[in-house]
């Protein structure tokens, strides 16, 4: 078993909480939206043959309130800075995959490959009504305070999914990314900055970074048409479409991921 180092990493205006464990060509895990570092413990096996990085982003899990608008893929670079990386593969999920496009499009020198989980690509707009609906619920619950309506709500669509009934959904995971969110919305429910995106989806053609999109088959309609567009438009692009998964595919399924990002980190 790899120890696990733990530490604070300074960006303006803050800190961020980061781990790293393993030897070898690094890799950073990005996580999504509401949740935080453990969403990759599945892909720990992989501290064997790579130097692993997971970070939680501002105003997740350990990591700083944002008080102020910021770019997350400035914080990535900043991450890479203090550890004295030059250049790293990137494993993003959802928010860590958009963080991870525009990191690319920016620092093209310093990404070696990417796999991303069911990313957006900013600027994300939502159009599929299923989520369209959930998001409209999540606003009335944070006006109303409603923690648990809220992370309802966020687990409809970002674990469910379209397709899914919740007791069709493994419970431990249900719960893991439910505790993960709360700690989320009980440590950072006074900021008031935001992330600022980047325009990636005008630009694609331009990331050549060799990239791998996996979506989920159950994943909703909105994710398979990014990363559609996005292999379309991208030189060094594919799309992989992970059976009987919704959007937390990495969690899903554990092994055919890191089987996936074995062979594609290695050429």
């Amino acid at each position: 078993m790899n120890a696990i180092d733990t530490m604070k990493i300074p960006v303006p205006d803050g800190e961020l909480y980061a781990e790293v464990v393993g030897s070898g060509p690094p890799v950073v895990l990005l996580h999504a939206g509401f949740l935080g570092v453990q969403m990759w413990d599945e892909q720990l096996d992989l501290a064997d043959e790579y130097q692993l990085i997971r970070y939680e982003a501002r105003s997740h899990g350990r990591s700083s309130t944002a008080m102020r608008d910021h770019h997350p893929y400035q914080d990535l670079r900043a991450v890479l800075d203090h550890l004295g990386i030059g250049s790293a593969s990137l494993v993003g999920n959802s928010m860590g995959g958009a963080t991870s496009l525009t990191f690319a499009l920016e620092h093209p020198d310093r990404v070696h490959r990417m796999v991303l989980f069911g990313p957006g690509v900013p600027p994300v707009r939502f159009q599929d009504p299923f989520i369209l609906e959930h998001h409209r619920e999540e606003e009335a619950a944070k006006q109303a305070m409603d923690a648990d309506r809220f992370l309802d709500n966020m687990l409809r669509y970002a674990v469910d999914g379209p397709h899914r009934q919740p007791d069709q959904v493994d419970p431990q995971l249900r719960q893991r990314c439910r505790d993960m969110a709360m700690a989320t919305i009980m440590n950072h429910h006074t900021a008031t900055g935001t992330l600022v995106e980047t325009d990636v989806r005008s630009r694609l053609a331009e990331i050549t970074t060799p990239t791998v999109f996996v979506v989920g088959e159950l994943e909703a309609s909105d994710l398979h048409r990014m990363a559609g567009e996005a292999v379309r438009r991208m030189p060094n692009a594919e799309l992989v479409e992970f059976a009987s998964c919704g959007h937390m595919t990495n969690i899903e399924a554990p092994q055919r991921a890191n089987d996936l990002i074995r062979r594609h980190l290695a050429g």
